[in-house]
């Protein structure tokens, strides 16, 4: 008995051998077959189109909490004693493993749009793997440590909610004729119709979506509550060396409230203006007194204090920005 192999047709075509050779790995040839996907790779799809969701969420989350950037490198300050910027690790290999899963994302898009078999390469999948476990890894972390910064995307929402609903309606609309060729093309009568139910009730869902959406963009500037009472913490570190006579003039420039700063004592009785434990991170004590420069702040007398400068290394982030 011969055993017959499903009808398979090669083609040499460009365009198609890349898409699958980054995406399967098959380089030498195109090959069109006119199985299904199996099950495991359909598992790999969900797992990747998972992976896409979840790392969206976390770059977006990190995107608008650049105003509390200062305040998470304080809690890793608290715990190491050495400063420095930590977001830049974390929205570097974010911006990284997002751009990667998304390319991944088009590749099977393309793959699906052509009637393909979706086989993603096992190096691949370690990539994705490794991109889903940093993240949940990530997600656990902040939500341990820095779970009330969650709040900012509900907040954010307020503004970037009608920006991100038209930009959800086009990739939508976008992927009309995806799933339109994939309708098309199967004869399993009970799949076609659950697609086209779960598309149109997506689609369904984005047009009534506005309905709930409060947002400063589309209201009534007379209907707007009356502007929160704002508070200078430590002057305006954005814009100037905090607790230093020009952080608080620019925080007045920005009609705050009132202040709040902290105060030490020299050890001559001076009071001063001082949030750390040591002058390390915002005075140059390393360069004028290196030997003392792990003591305490209120350890030093007010000749000692005068001699340091508390602005220069803000200076030098700006410049380095």
């Amino acid at each position: 008995m011969v055993k017959h192999q499903p009808l398979q047709v090669y083609e040499r075509q460009l365009c198609l051998s890349c898409i699958t050779g980054i995406y399967g790995c098959r380089w030498k040839r195109y090959q069109r077959s006119h199985d299904d996907t199996t099950k495991w790779e359909l598992l790999w799809s969900f797992i990747l189109l998972f992976t896409f969701c979840l790392l969206l969420v976390w770059f977006y989350f990190w995107w608008e909490a650049h105003n509390d950037y200062n305040e998470f490198n304080w809690f890793l300050y608290n715990r190491s004693g050495e400063w420095s910027d930590g977001t830049v690790p974390i929205l570097a290999t974010t911006a990284a493993g997002f751009t990667y899963i998304a390319f991944l994302m088009v590749l099977a898009l393309c793959h699906i749009a052509l009637g393909q078999q979706l086989n993603l390469h096992w190096l691949h999948k370690i990539g994705v793997a490794a991109a889903l476990f940093t993240t949940i890894v990530g997600v656990i972390s902040v939500n341990q440590t820095w779970g009330q910064e969650w709040d900012v995307i509900p907040i954010s929402l307020q503004a970037t909610g009608p920006f991100l609903h038209i930009g959800a309606l086009a990739a939508v609309t976008a992927l009309s004729w995806i799933v339109a060729g994939q309708v098309a093309r199967t004869e399993k009568t009970m799949f076609q119709v659950v697609v086209v139910l779960l598309y149109l009730s997506v689609l369904l869902g984005l047009y009534v979506v506005p309905m709930y959406i409060t947002s400063p963009c589309i209201m009534d500037p007379t209907t707007l509550k009356q502007r929160p009472d704002v508070i200078g913490h430590q002057g305006a570190p954005m814009l100037a060396p905090e607790n230093t006579l020009w952080s608080f003039q620019r925080a007045l420039q920005m009609n705050v409230t009132g202040f709040e700063a902290d105060v030490a004592i020299s050890v001559d009785g001076v009071p001063f203006l001082m949030h750390d434990r040591t002058l390390r991170r915002t005075t140059d004590v390393e360069k004028v007194f290196p030997d003392r420069q792990m003591e305490d702040a209120s350890f030093f007398n007010w000749t000692d204090l005068q001699q340091l400068n508390a602005g220069q290394w803000f200076l030098k982030v700006v410049v380095g920005c």
